[in-house]
């Protein structure tokens, strides 16, 4: 029997995250006990199912006082980042980023949310933890990203986030960046629009993935920007961006023309966010992480234990 993929991942689905036995899904499916036994290792072969397998004792307490004593940061959580391929890393900063949320977030808060792989992989780890229904608000802190997946675009990421927590979500009808200064402005001064970033000043919590400039990348591959402008880009000295807020290695904001043409949260207003939490991790995203932390606009600080140390060594020699 030939297995399509939209039934390899029900099967998959049922068995790991529903906790269902072989037997009943051979019988909800309409398909024998030894199909379910071979789907699950096709889906394994295809990477529909990545199994992490966690070493005891793992203990990165010091690198995290380190971290939260060297940046100012409220709160750090680091993970192993010695999991293999990117995606496995992604996934695994995904499920600590979600479990972070579970554990904070409070039944009336507003979240603003950005975009990327990253916070893709954390909205897809709360099938897994199912965490504790509650009253919350997800909004878009910037506009859609032109041609990227559709699992990549903020108003998919918000609305998945909302319905996890048994919240509400607000869409924002924009993309992240227009042609000319003008058109930025007249759609910032569309009503359906501004009633969505009005409220990036009084959100309680954002969520927020970090731009790397060095593959692989979110940013490069999807964010759709022209190679010759992201060459310009790298050649003032940009490093990374929250929110396409593009920022050096100093964390000083970065002018360029780009700036005038973004419909999203500024650094400014990211600051003055009680609580900012960024989820970002892997050796390329040193750099962009080391700048992200001097913005001044990260309060939490989720990533993995190799990234964290290399932050940490660049931070003391520069």
């Amino acid at each position: 029997m030939a297995f399509d993929k939209r039934l390899l991942y029900e099967v998959a689905k049922h068995y790991y995250e529903l906790d269902k036995t072989q037997s009943e899904i051979a019988s909800s499916l309409g398909i024998s006990r030894s199909q379910v036994s071979r789907a699950l290792k096709r889906a394994k072969d295809l990477g529909i199912v990545a199994i992490k397998v966690i070493p005891p004792g793992l203990d990165f307490a010091d690198l995290e006082n380190e971290l939260c004593s060297t940046f100012g940061l409220e709160e750090a959580v680091v993970i192993s980042g010695k999991v293999g391929p990117s995606r496995l890393l992604t996934q695994s900063l995904g499920t600590a980023g979600a479990r972070y949320l579970d554990e904070n977030l409070r039944s009336g808060d507003v979240v603003g949310l950005s975009w990327g792989a990253t916070l893709r992989e954390l909205v897809a780890a709360t099938g897994s933890i199912k965490p504790i229904s509650r009253e919350i608000t997800v909004v878009p802190l910037l506009g859609g990203q032109g041609q990227a997946s559709p699992d990549l675009q903020v108003n998919d990421i918000a609305s998945r986030l909302a319905i996890a927590f048994g919240g509400s979500h607000r869409y924002l009808h924009a993309p992240s960046f227009v042609d000319t200064p003008e058109a930025r402005n007249m759609m910032m001064n569309d009503s359906n629009i501004r009633n969505v970033a009005s409220l990036w000043d009084s959100a309680d919590v954002a969520v927020v993935g970090v731009g790397s400039f060095t593959p692989p990348s979110t940013l490069l591959e999807e964010g759709g920007f022209p190679p010759d402008e992201l060459a310009e880009l790298a050649g003032m000295g940009v490093v990374g961006d929250i929110c396409m807020r593009f920022f050096d290695a100093q964390g000083e904001p970065v002018d360029t023309p780009l700036m005038e043409r973004i419909i999203g949260a500024s650094l400014d207003q990211l600051r003055s966010i009680d609580c900012v939490v960024a989820v970002a991790g892997g050796i390329n995203k040193a750099a962009s992480l080391l700048g992200a932390l001097r913005t001044g606009a990260v309060d939490v600080l989720v990533t993995d234990d190799i990234a964290a140390r290399r932050v940490l060594e660049m931070a003391s020699s520069q």
